[in-house]
């Protein structure tokens, strides 16, 4: 096993450190009076900056009293006011689609007259440095520039936990969730997963993750870290949704029996209809001789949505293994990046 993969493991190892060093580190960032009034949140990331909000919106979706919208692009809503919180994230701080937004939204810091402009004047900033940070220094934004000394991997999709702690930790403090602090507390204790990540049934498969309400943003995690660190597509779906159009987009190319396989997140604390959509689904796959497997994790929601990531890191690390490639390295996409700045 090289250092990078070693790395790469413990950083899953030291999920749950993440999110208690950056709980407790982001509560002591300055946010001014005038954030008390807010009424929705715009969070702007790409990539593995996104997946921490993915994570608390879904997990706390009935606990969190505004809307969080999510761009992942270049540019701002139009409804952006005097009441929208806007959260730039990027762990890196070099995102180009977040700098982008920063120089062409911010008032003061270009002089450009795009969407947005003067409008944005409540922002946080959560990064690890690069360019953001020297953003926030600059315009006295307030921000949380994390050391990520518990992702000695360096891989943001593995680092979620910064951003899971910092942004629950901003939500607090503005009483714009209403949650327990002990709900807080238990995503800090690591979790005993009862399931082993059964890959060699995804050995030149396509796995297609299919995961409910709480567990939502879990499952778009799962398949961005497969994608990366595995090198093999991954898909993720919802039910319901799914089971009002991808039923049907099965029967062909015929080699979906072959190629695809089915990964169900089932839960008992999931709506009873739910419940019962995921029997009848995997009956229809049976029919139509896809492979399936079914995962179920114990506890109450913030324990299952935490064993499913850490599940899901463990699964994307096992199958990088299975197809002898290097977890840590991103070759196509350091290749695009290269490319889209010539």
């Amino acid at each position: 096993m090289t250092k990078q993969e070693q790395n790469y493991l413990k950083s899953i190892k030291l999920l749950p450190v993440q999110i208690k060093q950056a709980y407790q580190e982001a509560g002591k960032i300055k946010l001014f009076k005038s954030y008390n009034q807010i009424n929705k949140i715009v969070a702007c990331g790409m990539g593995g900056s996104q997946l921490g909000v993915d994570f608390v919106k879904h997990l706390f979706a009935d606990k969190i009293k505004v809307p969080i919208i999510q761009v992942r692009g270049y540019e701002l809503p139009k409804f952006i006011d005097g009441q929208t919180l806007i959260i730039l994230i990027s762990y890196s701080g070099d995102t180009e689609e977040v700098l982008t937004i920063m120089t062409n939204a911010c008032p003061g810091f270009l002089a450009s007259s795009k969407a947005g402009q003067g409008k944005m004047t409540k922002r946080v900033v959560i990064t690890s440095g690069g360019k953001l940070a020297t953003f926030a220094k600059k315009q006295k934004t307030p921000a949380y520039i994390f050391n990520p000394i518990n992702n000695p991997s360096g891989q943001p999709r593995v680092g979620t936990g910064y951003i899971i702690g910092s942004l629950l930790s901003i939500l607090k403090r503005l009483n714009l969730i209403d949650v327990e602090d002990k709900q807080i507390t238990a995503l800090f204790k690591s979790q005993k997963i009862n399931h082993q990540p059964q890959i060699i049934n995804l050995k030149n498969k396509i796995p297609i993750i299919v995961a409910s309400e709480f567990l939502q943003g879990n499952a778009h995690t799962m398949a961005n870290q497969i994608n990366e660190s595995a090198k093999q597509l991954a898909l993720y779906y919802s039910i319901p949704e799914l089971n009002h159009h991808l039923l049907e987009g099965l029967t062909f190319p015929k080699s979906n029996q072959k190629n695809l396989y089915f990964l169900f997140f089932q839960s008992k604390l999931y709506h009873p209809r739910n419940q019962k959509r995921y029997k009848i689904t995997q009956e229809i796959l049976k029919k139509q001789k896809i492979g399936y497997q079914q995962i179920e994790f114990s506890g109450d929601k913030v324990s299952q949505a935490i064993q499913m990531l850490t599940f899901g890191s463990y699964l994307s690390y096992g199958l990088s293994r299975l197809n002898k490639v290097n977890p840590n390295e991103i070759p196509w996409v350091n290749y695009f990046k290269k490319r889209i700045e010539d």
